[in-house]
């Protein structure tokens, strides 16, 4: 596996290992993502959101899935030539979630909660429906943002503060 697994706590394992450890997931290792990969990207999500979710009594198993599956797309975001970049990030923001759904429920049984999650993260292209589903859509944001930060070197003081609040 990308990291070292040994900092998070047994809770969010169990419940995260089997979709870690899924053949077809494993594959998001080898996707870029701003200064990592989508794999990474998507752990560290995950269990930001389940930190919060842990503190705020919300649904955690469904943060922890969904958190793990919401950038389950399986592809690199690359910029058609002759298209403007800004248009192409919107597509990309509108159609990535519904494959991530898509590949999501090909491989794994998903309640509503995780759906709405994965569906709805891209806030605001979607507009999440339950507390479990913001979370994961504010961790995302904070994450991009800190993955971005590293190599412009801007965004990761916020994302440290926002890891040390969610008792990382």
């Amino acid at each position: 596996m990308s990291k070292q697994y040994h900092v998070y706590d047994p809770y969010f394992m169990e419940v995260a290992r089997p979709i870690l450890e899924h053949e077809v997931y494993q594959q998001m290792k080898e996707i870029k993502h701003h200064s990592g990969t989508v794999f990474d990207h998507c752990v560290d999500v995950a269990y930001g959101a389940y930190q919060i979710g842990k503190k705020l009594g919300l649904d955690c198993r469904s943060i922890i899935r969904g958190g793990l599956l919401h950038d389950f797309y399986l592809y690199k975001f690359r910029r058609r030539e002759h298209h403007n970049v800004c248009l192409e990030g919107l597509r990309h923001s509108r159609l990535h979630p519904r494959i991530a759904l898509y590949n999501a429920e090909a491989f794994f049984e998903l309640n509503a909660a995780e759906r709405d999650i994965i569906a709805h993260h891209m806030f605001p292209v979607g507009l999440p429906r339950s507390r479990e589903a913001w979370a994961v859509s504010v961790m995302d944001k904070i994450s991009a943002a800190a993955e971005y930060g590293e190599r412009a070197g801007a965004f990761a003081f916020v994302y440290s503060c926002c890891l040390l609040y969610a008792g990382r």
